[in-house]
């Protein structure tokens, strides 16, 4: 019976050294794969640091453009308010050319800039002039001031009688 006793025993410790050599090998295993995970999570954990400091400067940056944006459309607004406030003071005495408007036809603002001391006036001189179009009432002062070095023409603009 010692026999049967001892080689149950002998059995049992070879089954016992088998059963913790693959469990030692499954546990190795696992701390790999669960050091490989952690390397991973760092690597994400950097990322998401990353990814929150682009993102401050991204919003820093927004805000930024956002400050831009705002002075720009005040520019605009005062820029669109000193136009208005300028065309309010068109000049009411105007050069005038060859034709004259018919009744309902489009009179055209041109104002022209003497540059050279051998034009015939100094200072600027304004033009109401009835055209189908402002190109055509600006190429119509061209052609009555030809040279491009003496004098500078303005883009045309509509002319707005005042009434009475």
């Amino acid at each position: 019976m010692t026999i049967v006793w001892l080689l149950g025993a002998v059995t049992s410790l070879g089954v016992g050294m088998l059963g913790e050599r693959i469990l030692g090998i499954r546990a190795r295993r696992q701390s790999e794969k669960l050091a490989a995970l952690r390397e991973r999570l760092d690597v994400y954990a950097n990322y998401a640091k990353l990814a929150a400091v682009r993102r401050v400067e991204a919003e820093e940056m927004l805000a930024g453009l956002r400050r831009e944006v705002a002075e720009v459309e005040g520019e605009i607004l005062s820029l669109q308010s000193a136009v208005t406030a300028d065309s309010a003071l068109a000049p009411m005495e105007f050069h005038c050319v060859d034709r004259i408007a018919r009744s309902g036809g489009p009179l055209w603002y041109v104002a022209v800039e003497a540059l050279d001391a051998t034009a015939p006036w100094t200072g600027v001189r304004t033009y109401a002039v009835a055209a189908e179009s402002a190109e055509d009432a600006r190429k119509r002062i061209a052609e009555r001031h030809p040279s491009p070095t003496s004098f500078a023409i303005s883009p045309a603009a509509p002319l707005v009688l005042p009434e009475g």
